[in-house]
């Protein structure tokens, strides 16, 4: 009863985190690495029946100076994305976050699922606003298209997408560690 206890205080001490994050648009310094295991607490918390593995790898004290709140909604819907359309039919897989230094001045964030890959097509237009495989289940298309544009336009980064048929997606995010004023 004391270690559900202690997990419940957990879980709801990183959703308060998150949920402050999300809200909290200035940018500040904060560890990159405690920021992400905060965010894949409340993902790992909503993955309920689903036979997925979340994995995450962080190097120890990444400092930034960004913007935690988008961040936190950018891996929320590559993990969305990749949940959805990597695992369309809820089948068993694996879900890896790594994050690293890469240089002095940005960072990696490395997103990658063994789910079922992109045909070169779909992977072409995956970035695009309305583009989705899943309409008929609800989906929008706009997931990677906000990853993308919280990427480039407010983190002042770049992204890289690889995938291919049965063989999973890799996205690889290269982040600047001071990123830009706020677009205005």
């Amino acid at each position: 009863m004391v270690a559900n206890l202690k997990h419940a205080a957990e879980l709801i001490q990183s959703f308060k985190q998150v949920a402050t994050d999300r809200d909290y648009s200035d940018q500040r310094i904060f560890d990159l690495g405690d920021l992400t295991e905060q965010v894949v607490v409340s993902l790992r918390a909503g993955l309920g029946k689903q036979d997925l593995t979340l994995n995450v790898a962080c190097e120890p004290n990444l400092r930034i100076n960004s913007y935690p709140g988008p961040y936190g909604q950018l891996l929320t819907n590559l993990f969305l994305n990749s949940v959805t359309h990597g695992f369309p039919d809820g089948g068993r897989g694996t879900i890896d976050i790594r994050v690293q230094a890469a240089g002095n001045d940005a960072v990696d964030v490395l997103f990658s699922d063994d789910g079922c890959g992109m045909s070169p097509d779909v992977r072409r237009k995956a970035f695009d606003p309305f583009f989705t495989t899943r309409r008929d289940r609800g989906s929008t298309g706009l997931g990677l298209h906000i990853v993308h544009a919280i990427v480039t336009n407010y983190l002042g980064g770049r992204l890289h997408l690889d995938s291919k048929p049965g063989k999973g997606t890799k996205i690889r995010l290269v982040l600047p560690r001071a990123a830009p004023s706020a677009p205005g």
